[in-house]
């Protein structure tokens, strides 16, 4: 069975306290940075994409990276 997703990190600030959260998706800047240049590709193979959001954090992008290396590797064998 495929490894799902990680669910995106989003951070927001408070009263001057920054929280972290469970995003809807990934923010097309994360994608452009992982390597992911084209959103229908993205979304082909299922990552959560969010067109609302305009930030990026980094987290994200190695999340992404890191499910890309293991989606390519599984697209190659099969």
């Amino acid at each position: 069975m495929k490894d799902a997703i990680k669910r995106t990190i989003v951070k927001t600030v408070s009263n001057g306290k920054v929280f972290s959260r469970h995003g809807r998706g990934y923010s097309k800047d994360e994608l452009i940075q992982s390597g992911v240049t084209d959103i229908r590709i993205a979304r082909k193979i299922n990552i959560p994409i969010d067109p609302f959001r305009k930030s990026s954090h980094e987290e994200n992008v190695e999340q992404l990276k890191a499910f890309l290396k293991t989606e390519t590797k599984e697209h190659r064998k099969g």
